[in-house]
């Protein structure tokens, strides 16, 4: 479930990163619209991401519910066609240069860390990501179900002294979502992404993710973003261990 929630933030990020102009006055349909003509332009992206996460369970020592918070940086490059998205992890220094990578072209994850130097390969369909429906061939496509799903509104706001357009998607009442809203802040002379706050279903902060760089059309290789090491040991039809979603992170307990 953890999985579920981090790869849906970070494919939104995806899909908020292929905005790079849009008009000076917007309303919410208008910034859809703008950001599916947009898609059209771009064929690869490089976004580097903060994530804070906030994960609530019960504690095996004490039994006792409680709050765990993670805390990591990651650089996500991606590919339109075909659609591959990698994930490379920049903090915390523990798992620095650990690796995931979405190939939906060949229905295959696989994560590698450069502890075990091991890449651990799974089929798609057998994870806990076919649930998501995700296709990071068309991003936009996400959108289109946001609008279905949520109610939205856009304002503009003061975000570190910067004029900012904000968009915020509210759940409609007796739908289902992966989250119960989202904020979404735009820099409003460029319109880049700025941050993402998602809540969950219970209206508690669930993830927030900052952008700090993206560059687009970068001339991204699909090859390239599927190499690993040539002497790292391939395991094929593994249980996907310390991936994105799980206690992976810098850690607190609250």
């Amino acid at each position: 479930m953890h999985k579920k929630k981090i790869l849906v933030a970070l494919f939104f990020i995806l899909l908020l990163v292929i905005n790079e102009t849009l008009a000076f006055a917007i309303t919410p349909k208008d910034l859809l619209n703008r950001v599916n003509e947009r898609a059209k332009d771009v064929k690869d992206s490089v976004v580097d991401i903060r994530m804070s996460m906030s994960l609530t369970g019960m504690s095996s020592g004490s039994g006792q519910s409680g709050t765990t918070s993670l805390v990591y940086r990651m650089k996500i490059e991606s590919i339109i066609n075909p659609p591959v998205v990698r994930m490379t992890y920049i903090e915390p220094d523990t798992f620095k240069g650990t690796v995931m990578l979405v190939d939906t072209e060949k229905k295959l994850m696989s994560v590698y860390s450069p502890v075990t130097n091991q890449v651990v390969q799974s089929k798609m369909e057998d994870s806990q990501t076919s649930t998501l429906n995700i296709n990071t061939a068309d991003p936009t496509s996400m959108l289109q179900d946001l609008e279905k799903t949520y109610d939205l509104a856009v304002e503009e706001k003061k975000i570190d002294k910067k004029d900012a357009y904000v968009l915020t998607a509210t759940l409609k009442p007796n739908q289902k979502g992966d989250f119960s809203k989202g904020i979404f802040y735009f820099e409003k002379d460029t319109l880049n992404p700025i941050k993402v706050e998602l809540f969950d279903t219970k209206g508690q902060p669930m993830a927030t993710i900052e952008i700090l760089s993206i560059k687009y059309n970068a001339g991204l290789k699909a090859a390239t973003l599927r190499s690993f090491p040539k002497d790292a040991k391939i395991v094929k039809g593994g249980t996907m261990q310390g991936t994105p979603g799980l206690p992976f992170g810098t850690q607190s307990n609250k």
